[in-house]
């Protein structure tokens, strides 16, 4: 559009500049050829001349169109054009409609004369697919294969078929094959992760993020990562067969390095790290990780860590949490992290006084169990009880109201 409005301002400049010249002097043209003779303005010869190009342009484009027009060949082609229209429209009706074996008919017929032959043969493909003719069905996408940009949509296709009959193997081999023609193709890219990530195969879904991060886009590349390398964490920290605690570290130490600069950075992902390593023995390790997250950006999914590591001394955790307290009074997590730790040095009532305050700030339920469970263990039944009330109580609030028996009917009775 924009080139088409440059060309028109430019030649009604031109015709300006080209009227203004012969209005100050309109020439004149001599045309002699043995008696004959013509004699001209030159504007009138540079109009005449003009106009003489644009109608032989029009005879000769009235004169083509005459010619596709009579000419056997092309009047035959653009007849069975139109009947492959008409049954690929015809054929897609059935189709919704579910008559399969004529919709299949129509398709086929104008896959082979049709103008859009790729259409035709994906949604003969359909057809096939819902009769359960796996033959036909592949048959039809290696016709739609062959078709020009064909193969990535009848990849696609292949590779979803395979997916709803139970074969993501199958699915993932198609989507390795494509994701390596197509690198750009978001689909394609999108796909391949999803079945790479019901497969749980997260070293795979990792290696392939930054194909995937520029066939979709920052944002929607880097929530599947996050999910990705924690899951991995995941997987390798919980991985069967590991005897040895010091070589299952060694490994998520050497997984840790992999993962972006940015995750590393992330409270969940710190987290779940340091966790690992608190239970495979390397408190100091994962206390350091947890103190220099907290620094940058304070979360409650990182005190409790402290609640796995076992090669440091109770005191020496009381002394950070504690400390963590007079920075955030009043913290539900770091008070229950804190009462925990105290039941490991034994320190009953610090840890009483420590699940009494979370219960009070903020209702825990974690903070209400654990109380209840160190009165129940002190002896302290009446306790133990009154909290267990404060517990139910809480949860009743959002019961419906129904009618409830009288106490003096239940004991009477």
């Amino acid at each position: 559009m924009k080139k088409a409005l440059l060309l028109i301002v430019a030649v009604l400049v031109a015709a300006t500049l080209l009227g203004r010249w012969m209005a100050a002097d309109s020439g004149y043209v001599l045309v002699i050829r043995d008696q004959w003779r013509l004699e001209s303005t030159l504007g009138f010869a540079v109009l005449a001349t003009i106009l003489a190009a644009v109608a032989l342009v029009l005879l000769t484009l009235f004169l083509n169109l005459l010619w596709n027009a009579a000419e056997p060949v092309r009047a035959t082609r653009r007849f069975r054009l139109k009947v492959a229209r008409r049954r690929l429209k015809s054929g897609f009706i059935l189709l919704m409609d579910g008559e399969l074996d004529k919709a299949e008919r129509l398709l086929v017929s104008a896959g082979r004369d049709g103008d859009w032959p790729l259409v035709a043969w994906l949604l003969a493909a359909e057809c096939a697919r819902q009769r359960g003719d796996g033959e036909a069905l592949e048959r039809y996408l290696q016709a739609a294969a062959e078709c020009r940009r064909g193969d990535a949509v009848a990849g696609l296709m292949r590779a979803r078929f395979s997916l709803d009959q139970g074969r993501p193997d199958r699915a993932r081999r198609e989507l390795q094959e494509l994701a390596e023609r197509a690198p750009g193709n978001q689909r394609v890219q999108a796909l391949y992760a999803d079945v790479l990530e019901r497969e749980r195969d997260w070293e795979a879904l990792c290696a392939l993020m930054p194909r995937l991060r520029r066939a979709l886009g920052e944002q929607a590349a880097a929530r599947r990562e996050r999910r990705a390398w924690l899951a991995r964490l995941q997987h390798l920290g919980q991985k069967p067969g590991f005897n040895d605690a010091e070589s299952r570290a060694r490994e998520l130490r050497e997984l840790w390095k992999k993962v972006p600069t940015a995750l590393r950075q992330d409270p969940a992902m710190v987290a779940r790290f340091a966790g690992f390593l608190a239970q495979l023995g390397d408190g100091r390790r994962a206390l350091q990780l947890v103190r220099e997250q907290l620094q940058r950006d304070w979360d409650d999914r990182l005190p409790p860590v402290l609640e796995a590591i076992d090669d440091l001394s109770p005191d020496e955790l009381l002394q950070v949490l504690e400390k963590w307290l007079l920075e955030r009074p009043g913290n539900a997590a770091v008070l229950i992290t804190a009462g925990r730790v105290a039941l490991k040095a034994r320190l009953w009532g610090k840890a009483q006084n420590f699940f009494e305050a979370a219960a009070n700030s903020s209702q825990s339920a974690t903070a209400l169990a654990e109380l209840s469970r160190l009165y129940l263990a002190l002896g302290d039944r009446t306790k133990a009880a009154a909290v267990l009330e404060r517990r139910v109580a809480e949860l009743g609030g959002g019961l419906p109201a129904l009618p409830m028996p009288d106490n003096a009917v239940r004991s009477g009775a």
